[in-house]
């Protein structure tokens, strides 16, 4: 909740900026600087002199504002660095932010020699402390981390030493080329192999460079799959992974296996009576008649669960850097009948009116029968689908999409179950997620 009050807050501040005029934000700001809110002060007279240049009041609302800021800072720097340099030095910082903002608005803050170089030792300092670390780590073999330090040397004196090139450096150290294999495959799940491997490559790879993956690189699919020969595309040992690895030229490779498909699969007829209304007409008018009709269906549902290993392998010592074994699992339930409707299929339903008031325990058992083999379908949205889709009786690729909703409260309306293999091929279609979670734990650590 407070959360939503700081951003309101900064939501109504950014408003009343960008309404208020040059001349109402300078006035504003000298009251803070009077009050001794040095930041607020600072930053609406900014505002009154970038909505405009020319005004005289804005440019001297800020030229106080922000000289009394790097005043004030300047006092806590020195402070700070009686007991710590570097807090000291990244305090330093913000003054040559708002020197070089000033500077940008053709406002000079006046000098301080004095402080100046204080500044310039507490920053020497910093940066030599950082450098200084960052060598260590490169010698501990922790390019990661040093290329970090690195950088942090860098913000402290830009060109400190030769830091540009030990950045490089360190970042060509850290980088990983990443080869993703394909899958050993002891399932029997047609074509599962490089579909994984495809599924990971495509997922990561939009990714890379990011925060997340600053430090990987992957191989071309096409490369690594170009480089393989068929056997090892049908049966691959880690050592096998390994040398694939180092003929692509990566550092490290991502193997997986699929194995331990089990199925389970059960069928439920449904025979019921359902009723249709037939409007009849005599000399006193038009009356409904509930026409009984026999009424069968199937349902049926399958359940498949398949285990999986992930392996991210060094290809330049064979050392394992990540492993994990996960199962997956998909199902699916689908419901089909021949039945042909007549009319409308409103028309139809499984209570009628005089039998729901006759006997409402039946009423409710039956409805309940119902939906425990139809789910979420209502009589008439079903007899619809089976005018519709009459020729629905055979699973096709096109249907794969429906089976990675959720089929026990809304079975798929369809003929047929999906194979077993193709059912482990959707429960394996979410693996890119743990392994690309794993690739970018390993891009964070050293």
């Amino acid at each position: 909740m407070r959360s939503t009050y700081r951003l309101t807050a900064l939501a109504l501040t950014m408003l009343s900026l960008s309404c208020a005029s040059a001349h109402q934000l300078a006035r504003h700001s000298e009251r803070e600087l009077a009050a001794g809110d040095l930041r607020p002060a600072y930053q609406h007279a900014r505002a009154a002199l970038i909505k405009d240049p020319a005004k005289a009041e804005a440019r001297g609302a800020f030229t106080r504002a922000a000289t009394q800021l790097v005043l004030d800072l300047q006092t806590r720097v020195i402070n700070v660095a009686t007991v710590d340099t570097i807090a000291a030095a990244r305090q330093s910082l913000e003054i040559g932010q708002i020197r070089g903002d000033a500077a940008r608005l053709g406002v000079a803050i006046p000098a301080d020699p004095v402080f100046a170089k204080h500044q310039a030792a507490f920053l020497a300092g910093a940066a030599g402390a950082f450098y200084t670390r960052a060598e260590r780590e490169l010698s501990a073999r922790q390019p990661k981390a040093a290329w970090a330090d690195f950088l942090t040397a860098q913000d402290f004196v830009p060109g400190y030493r030769d830091v540009g090139r030990r950045i490089d450096q360190a970042f060509g150290m850290a980088v990983a080329t990443v080869a993703i294999l394909p899958w050993t495959d002891e399932a029997g799940v047609p074509g599962i192999s490089r579909a994984l491997s495809d599924r990971v490559y495509s997922a990561v790879a939009p990714h890379i460079p990011s925060n997340e993956y600053r430090f990987t690189r992957l191989v071309d699919r096409d490369r690594v799959y170009g480089r393989m020969t068929l056997a090892e595309v049908d049966e691959m040992s880690r050592d096998d992974a390994v040398t694939i690895g180092r003929r692509v030229g990566a550092d490290e490779v991502v193997m997986g296996r699929v194995y331990g498909l089990r199925a389970n699969t059960g069928t439920n007829r449904f025979d019921a009576v359902i009723w249709r209304r037939v409007a009849t007409h005599d000399t006193s008018g038009t009356a409904d008649r509930w026409v009984e009709q026999d009424f069968h269906a199937v349902a049926r549902e399958r359940q498949v669960d398949v285990q999986y290993d992930v392996e991210v392998v060094d290809s330049h010592d064979g050392v394992t850097l990540g492993k994990f074994t996960r199962g997956a699992t998909a199902y699916a339930r689908v419901v089909y009948t021949d039945f042909d409707p007549q009319g409308e299929c409103s028309d139809y339903c499984l209570v009628p009116p005089a039998l729901r008031g006759a006997d409402p325990e039946r009423a409710r058992r039956i409805e309940e029968d119902w939906r425990q083999t139809f789910g979420s379908w209502t009589l008439a949205a079903l007899l619809e689908n089976a005018r519709r889709d009459r020729a629905h009786t055979r699973y096709l690729g096109s249907d794969r999409q429906a089976f990675f909703a959720d089929c026990h409260q809304r079975p798929v309306y369809l003929g047929a179950l999906p194979g077993e293999r193709e059912l482990a091929g959707i429960a394996l279609d979410g693996v890119w997620q743990p392994v690309a979670g794993m690739l970018k734990e390993l891009d964070a650590k050293d």
